[in-house]
């Protein structure tokens, strides 16, 4: 038989040595818990990330329709603006042209102002006492205003003539 300190000094080895071992448990399960919290993290992360990325492609599909859109409004307006430079050139000259005519033939006159109207106009302005040239001046104004040419019809038709 073994004598009691033998006996004694082994269950003291086995104390120490399981001791041991659920200290080494304990540091593998805090070793794993921090290598979980870090994994949970990390997927976190990455979703973050994954939402970040998404948000990004779509905004990106969005600002590329909307130049793409700003592309052909750029194309229409360049379109117009060379058209309306033929136009142009083609009304400035003095030559008689059939652009010029065709020119011509698509402006809308505007209303002409009945020339009896005009005349109670006029006449109304002198029995107020204004001079011919102020009462001109403001037919001019009221045509403006209405969006009448500024121009007696039947008279001043005569003068261009």
């Amino acid at each position: 038989m073994q004598s009691a300190q033998e006996s004694l000094a082994e269950l003291r080895a086995a104390i120490r040595y399981c001791e041991n071992a659920i200290s080494a448990a304990e540091s593998t399960i805090e070793s794993m818990d921090f290598r979980q919290q870090l994994a949970k993290q990390q997927a976190m992360n990455k979703q973050e990330s994954t939402g970040r990325e998404v948000a990004l492609t779509e905004m990106v599909k969005k600002l590329e329709a909307a130049n793409d859109a700003l592309v052909i409004d750029n194309d229409n307006l360049n379109r117009e603006n060379a058209k309306l430079r033929k136009e142009k050139e083609a009304s400035s000259g003095p030559c008689g042209c059939q652009a010029y005519r065709d020119l011509e033939e698509k402006v809308a006159t505007m209303p002409v102002i009945p020339r009896d109207v005009a005349i109670a106009i006029f006449r109304e302005g002198q029995r107020h006492g204004y001079n011919n040239k102020s009462v001109a001046e403001n037919l001019k104004g009221l045509c403006e205003n209405l969006n009448f040419e500024c121009r007696i019809h039947g008279i001043d038709d005569i003068e261009k003539s």
